[in-house]
């Protein structure tokens, strides 16, 4: 069984620890910045080894992977510290500070020979996976333009903790990195290449003065490939909670049923020459229903409660079945593929070039050799 070693006590326990135990990964190890807090948090999971050394944890030998869930400044040194020590890694999103980081971390992975993924995990998400298949089968012809709403009602009260990454653009914060970068990602993978883009960036947020990095972004682009798109996003809108994802194409349409709450069941549906109607989700798409994190004292903020709902961990799972068959040299069962590094320098460049845009209110291109 291949070993695992978790860095980050957050998002990487809510998560990681468990997607990978369902995966048939075994977690030997969790770091954290404070060993005694750490294993305080690992205890009611059952995890071998708490430390704040990365050394301590990969002198196991039988540790082949490391998981990278701290925040986005924070991801060079363990990223970098894994590959060094010939271990597969896999990292959040955002990946890094900027492009020329992410293509540092990705360079060095390359030339170890290193099997490396990015965190982007709703590329196995149910609807998301469906409607990229629908799009690519030609159903509703040539793409020509994507639109993706999501506004949440969160994060309202001034004095709610959030994390400091969140709230520092120092940090590579901000809701453009936490959440659009899923959505470049789907974008990238969906119709190629971002080519192009204009970027605002906001604050919604009452009473943070504190805060420097956006919750709230509206973009517009344009892909190598032609497609033209918006995506908007805020994390804390004062109204009601509204998703959409929808694509047109030249014969037709095709979209993401989204219900009035987070978490509602999705349905994918295609418009045609024959109408409108449901397009049935494949067996091998769907995914077990989200399990609430079990261990209700570590649940403290609005954001823990957001990251223990459970809905990234089937998708997660099966980013890490894909790590543990390619660790094997077995092609995995699904067609879909789990991003890697390549494409987080991608996804960074696009986030770097939105955020020169929004400060120049220009539109900008994207770097076309990350």
């Amino acid at each position: 069984m291949i070993g695992a070693v978790v860095v980050g006590t957050g998002f990487g326990l809510f998560t990681h620890v468990r997607a990978l135990r369902d995966a048939g990964i075994e977690v030997r190890a969790i770091v954290g910045r404070d060993r005694t807090r750490t294993a305080e948090r690992a205890a009611p999971l059952a995890i071998p080894l708490a430390t704040d050394s990365l050394d301590e944890a990969l002198a196991d030998p039988a540790v082949g992977l490391v998981t990278v869930a701290t925040p986005p400044h924070a991801h060079y040194a363990p990223v970098m510290q894994a590959i060094a020590a010939g271990r597969h890694v896999v990292c959040e999103k955002p990946f890094a500070r900027d492009a020329a980081q992410a293509r540092e971390m990705r360079d060095a992975a390359n030339a170890a020979g290193v099997i490396h993924m990015l965190g982007a995990e709703f590329r196995f998400d149910s609807a998301q996976a469906l409607l990229r298949r629908v799009v690519q089968s030609g159903a509703i012809g040539d793409p020509l333009h994507f639109l993706r709403i999501y506004h949440q009602p969160g994060n309202l009260s001034p004095d709610e903790p959030v994390a400091d990454w969140w709230e520092d653009a120092s940090q590579g914060g901000g809701f453009l990195g936490a959440f659009g970068s899923h959505m470049f990602d789907q974008v990238d993978y969906m119709f190629g290449p971002i080519a192009r883009v204009s970027g605002q960036l906001q604050v919604l947020a009452p009473g943070r003065p504190q805060r420097t990095a956006d919750d709230c972004y509206s973009v517009q682009f344009e892909t190598g490939s032609g497609v033209m798109g918006t995506i908007v996003a805020a994390q804390e809108s004062r109204s009601g909670f509204v998703m959409a994802t929808k694509v047109t194409g030249t014969r037709g349409g095709a979209w993401i049923q989204s219900g009035p709450n987070y978490g509602d069941p999705e349905e994918v549906w295609l418009a045609d020459a024959s109408g409108e109607r449901q397009v049935p989700m494949p067996a091998e798409l769907v995914n077990a229903p989200p399990t609430p994190f079990p261990v209700s004292e570590l649940v403290q903020t609005e954001m823990d409660r957001w990251h223990t709902m459970g809905f990234d961990v089937p998708p997660y799972t099966r980013l890490f079945a894909e790590m543990a068959e390619k660790i094997a040299g077995r092609e995995p069962a699904l067609p879909e593929r789990a991003a890697t590094f390549d494409d987080a320098v991608k996804g960074q460049a696009v986030l770097d070039a939105i955020r020169d845009s929004a400060r120049a209110r220009q539109w900008r291109d994207v770097n076309a050799n990350p």
